[in-house]
């Protein structure tokens, strides 16, 4: 009789879990798409943001090459001020299914006072539509959550494979400029 109630009550916990386990899940999230979460990054973060940022392939397309332990350091902090001061950041993001980390996606300050978004993949994850889905996920809350008329994003003009992430995402182009030393095609999202 024993191992029957037992038995009954795992049943009732793991019927539990299994109804409740994306909740449970996505609660750590302040954003969530439909296969990935966005969180504050966390100390914990830093070998994975290592891998991505020290990747010469992941960062071919940044002016100053990969970063140094420092700078990622630097990343994690400047967020976490960012968040408690201005309301947005860069966040970790997710993967939902299997709780890996893929890269990190957010908002940022630029020089003349607009706010910037962007986002970075770990190799393993591109060419699945996971950076379109990052845009099509923090632009809308970005309407919600922000009180600029405006999100800018930008990328080499010779990096297609991002330009056309900002146009598929509803981004629209504005202007041609040099951005750290590189002619960069601008785009934005009105709010």
């Amino acid at each position: 009789m024993l191992a029957g109630a037992y038995r009954l009550l795992l049943r009732i916990v793991i019927a539990f879990i299994s109804a409740h386990a994306s909740t449970m899940v996505q609660s750590e999230y302040l954003l969530t798409s439909e296969r990935l979460g966005f969180r504050l990054f966390e100390d914990a973060d830093f070998p994975d943001l290592q891998r991505l940022d020290m990747d010469p392939d992941v960062r071919a397309h940044f002016p100053d090459g990969i970063a140094t332990p420092a700078q990622i350091n630097a990343r994690i902090e400047r967020s976490r001020l960012s968040i408690q001061a201005n309301g947005y950041a860069e966040f970790a993001v997710i993967e939902l299914e299997t709780g890996r980390f893929a890269g990190r996606a957010g908002f940022g300050p630029i020089d003349d006072c607009e706010i910037e978004v962007g986002y970075v993949f770990l190799k393993e994850f591109w060419g699945r539509g996971l950076a379109q889905e990052s845009l099509r996920a923090l632009l809308p809350w970005a309407k919600e959550n922000l009180t600029v008329p405006r999100i800018i994003a930008y990328a080499p003009c010779t990096h297609s494979a991002s330009l056309n992430v900002m146009k598929k995402a509803g981004m629209r182009f504005f202007k041609t400029d040099n951005a750290h030393g590189v002619a960069c095609d601008f785009y934005q999202y009105s709010l």
